[in-house]
């Protein structure tokens, strides 16, 4: 480009360039982690506190026996808890579906089962989302549980509308099954009978008298404390219980019915809290093609989440707070890396408009990385970063080899047009191998040849849109960005060395007596005020 016109279309091409970076990268999907095709597939199960141990085997052989019937399946792996139980499901190589497709299809089929919660745990960096296990997991917190619970519920059936999301539901604790005696304060004080020896038949009854207070069997090394307790069918027995026999103060005893109302009822397992304050943890599966990151800010605009009753709050935690430290610690780490390199390019070309040029050829970088991740359905992500962080470096090399050419060029006598095309002509072929041999071994990455290339793969797009997109850029916008900055130093650089003399040199006096400012003598400092130097 030889005219001033023609240079000012190649920077306004280039502004055209961040503004379509920035458009297409607000488009794309985003997640912090990219899903891995990974070879298992883990199922938590947990049923009821209380179940017993067979009954739990049994929901997990049913289960079991379900993946079983899939063509992906290998083996299976079983450990069974009383009330919990974990399945691992190793699947073959040459499955037709890959785990996330396999997890998202079953996903359905594991909520039918009644009693138990069943889903798939996420795995890779961070153990899933950090909360349930779940693809999306939404905290809330508070001082106030009966209201969090309220507010998760609400969470709940509005998620139920999103098309993207499947079988959301609160992640609380199942409550566990319990028995609610209240004494009858009154009676029991005419009786003589108190609280203390009424807990204690209660427990000794239902859970067997403490270690401390049990018969011991002895042995030669150790002492076997002997628990005795009801029958499994008697402590089930509303009648049984009732009848317990309570001691009074006089020696005698009474049913425990006449003295304390008995009934059945429930209670949480356990209780959560995130910095002293009360949790819900609400999840859900997603469904296929769908990134977290777009699930994300669709909850965010639910009505219940846009409008948070108050003292109930949503901070980010898991996968969402490390992606929030992620992004600042990625800026800091940029911003640091470009200001050093300007440093030294400052350094090095003596003058200050040649290295905004390098810098700002860096806007040209991610363009056709993010076209080439839209192109081929791939996420923003951590390694995508990484891709990008390379692509500065290359882009930045590219630059110098262009602005240092013509400088030198420039600083030899040549005109700076022909300083610029021979630049141009000299440079471009070891530019051109470059962004040729990057490319050419990023193809691998970038098609996963060779195991699960889930992190490789977006990094290998990124790298190898980006160099060709922004090698042909940086050919055609930094020369004219370079004739431009040149032409507009040299107009204002003289400018600014006369001013910046004359603040240095003068005082308060000459700058306000309307006197020119003093010229240094032949044979002293500008720097001195024109003083000769002390022998």
């Amino acid at each position: 480009a030889h005219s001033k016109e023609d240079e000012k279309d190649m920077v306004f091409m280039g502004f055209l360039a961040l503004l379509a970076s920035i458009g297409i990268g607000y488009m794309l999907p985003k997640q912090f982690f990219p899903d891995a095709n990974r070879d298992s597939s883990d199922i938590s199960i947990q049923a009821t506190p209380g179940t017993t141990l067979e009954r739990t085997s049994q929901l997990s052989g049913q289960i079991a026996a379900l993946l079983r019937q899939q063509s992906e399946t290998d083996i299976i792996l079983e450990r069974i808890d009383e009330g919990s139980s974990n399945i691992t499901a190793t699947l073959k190589e040459d499955r037709k579906r890959t785990s996330q497709e396999f997890e998202k299809d079953l996903t359905p089929l594991l909520q039918k089962f009644p009693d138990v919660r069943v889903n798939f745990q996420q795995q890779g960096p961070g153990g899933g989302d950090g909360g349930t296990g779940r693809g999306i997991t939404v905290m809330l917190s508070g001082s106030d549980p009966e209201l969090i619970n309220k507010t998760a519920a609400t969470l709940v059936e509005q998620m139920k509308g999103l098309p993207q999301l499947q079988s959301p539901r609160i992640a609380a604790n199942l409550e566990r099954p319990e028995l609610i005696i209240k004494p009858r304060q009154e009676l029991a004080a005419q009786l003589g009978i108190t609280t203390v020896a009424m807990s204690q038949a209660i427990r000794i009854a239902t859970q067997g008298d403490i270690d401390q207070n049990s018969a011991k069997f002895s042995l030669s090394t150790r002492q076997i404390p002997i628990r005795v307790m009801l029958p499994a069918g008697s402590r089930q027995d509303f009648g049984t219980i009732s009848n317990l026999p309570v001691p009074t103060a006089s020696g005698g005893s009474v049913p425990l019915g006449r003295v304390a109302d008995i009934s059945f009822g429930s209670g949480p397992t356990s209780i959560q809290r995130t910095d002293q304050k009360a949790r819900v943890f609400v999840g859900a599966d997603m469904s296929p093609g769908t990134a977290k990151g777009d699930a994300q800010v669709l909850i965010d605009k639910l009505p219940i989440m846009q409008n948070l009753p108050s003292g109930v709050s949503s901070p980010p935690f898991g996968q969402n707070k490390w992606e929030a430290e992620m992004m600042t610690d990625f800026g800091i780490a940029l911003m640091s890396g470009v200001l050093l390199v300007f440093a030294v390019l400052v350094l090095l070309y003596k003058r200050f408009m040649s290295p905004l040029v390098n810098m700002g050829s860096l806007l040209l970088a991610p363009l056709g990385g993010l076209i080439a991740l839209w192109i081929a359905g791939q996420p923003i992500s951590m390694p995508v970063f990484i891709g990008i962080l390379m692509l500065f470096g290359i882009v930045a090399k590219n630059s110098i080899l262009l602005v240092d050419f013509a400088i030198e060029e420039m600083d030899k006598g040549a005109a700076k047009f022909e300083a610029i095309m021979e630049a141009g002509h000299k440079r471009a072929q070891p530019i051109v191998m470059t962004t040729v041999a990057m490319t050419a071994g990023m193809v691998p990455t970038a098609l996963s040849l060779s195991g699960d290339g889930a992190w490789r793969a977006p990094m290998g797009t990124v790298v190898i849109g980006g160099l060709i997109v922004s090698t042909l850029l940086t050919l055609l916008i930094v020369p004219a960005g370079f004739s431009l900055a040149d032409g507009l130093e040299k107009r204002i650089g003289p400018w600014l060395r006369r001013n910046l003399l004359t603040f240095k040199d003068g005082d308060d006096t000459d700058a306000g007596d309307g006197m020119p400012p003093r010229q240094a003598r032949p044979g002293t400092s500008p720097d001195m005020g024109g003083l000769q130097p002390a022998e």
